[in-house]
Parts: structure tokens; sequence; C-alpha cells
């Protein structure tokens, strides 16, 4: 897997320059109003996709520990890994 973070390097760029255009310029209130909401709504999307990614990743995990052990249950209730390469296993009719 890769990514390519090339395009994110021209944003950024591309956001100072407008930052700084922007800097003496005093625009309107509901002007900013609009670009506070823009921003809270990036910054919305942007966590989810920190989630997903998150989350995407605990899964592959757990996929890759599903070929490596076995998840049982002990006596008391708790889950207890068990290598897949182990003599452990215990098998009843």
């Amino acid at each position: 897997m890769g990514a390519n973070f090339e395009p994110l390097a021209q944003l950024l760029q591309q956001k100072e320059e407008l930052l700084t255009q922007l800097a003496p310029m005093k625009p309107a209130k509901d002007v900013l109003r609009g670009v506070k909401q823009k921003m809270d709504e990036n910054q919305t999307l942007l966590g989810a996709a920190i989630k997903g990614v998150a989350a995407a990743g605990e899964r592959l995990e757990a996929l890759n520990n599903v070929q490596k052990t076995l998840s049982v249950y002990d006596p008391s209730g708790r889950v207890e890994l068990v290598s897949k390469h182990s003599n452990h296993l215990e098998k009843k009719a």
C-alpha cells in the first residue's frame, strides 16, 4: 500500500498564499461566518476520516490475528488467545 502526499504539499502552498492575501483584508462578518462554518465542516470530515483509517487498521490487525491465534473463552468467561501452533487445544466429544 502506498499514498501520494504530493498533492497535499501543493494544497498547503496554495492555502498559505491565499492566507497571505487575506491577511490585510477586512472581510465582512457574514463572509467570515461562512468560512468558519466550512472550516468546522472540514474539521468534522477530517476527524471522521482519521477514525475510519484507525478502524481499518484495527480491522486489518484483527484479520492478521485470526491467522495466528484462536479466541476462546476461559472458565471465567474472559477471552483468551491460543496460538494455533500450540498443542494446548483439547478435543471433546
